[in-house]
């Protein structure tokens, strides 16, 4: 249970450091990637959202189902 809590904010967490990484070698990845850096540092921030947008629907879908879970097991009363 805990594993994959932890799990699922690891991806949202290497989805913010890919997305970082893609915007600092958008800014200074010149010295590192030549003079047409844009581009791969472009498809990197890309797949940094992709990953985030992931995170986002794992974390979504596993809150949605603790909740029904939650009502099944009062019988559907809920305590609010």
């Amino acid at each position: 249970m805990e594993v994959e809590k932890i799990r699922k904010y690891v991806i949202l967490a290497l989805g913010v450091a890919v997305c970082l990484i893609g915007a600092a070698l958008m800014a200074f990845g010149e010295g590192l990637l030549g003079e047409n850096h844009a581009g791969i540092a472009t498809v990197i921030g890309i797949v940094g959202i992709g990953l985030i947008g992931i995170a986002g629907s794992i974390i979504a879908g596993s809150s949605k189902r603790s909740s029904e879970e939650a009502k099944s097991s009062t019988g559907g009363v809920s305590n609010g």
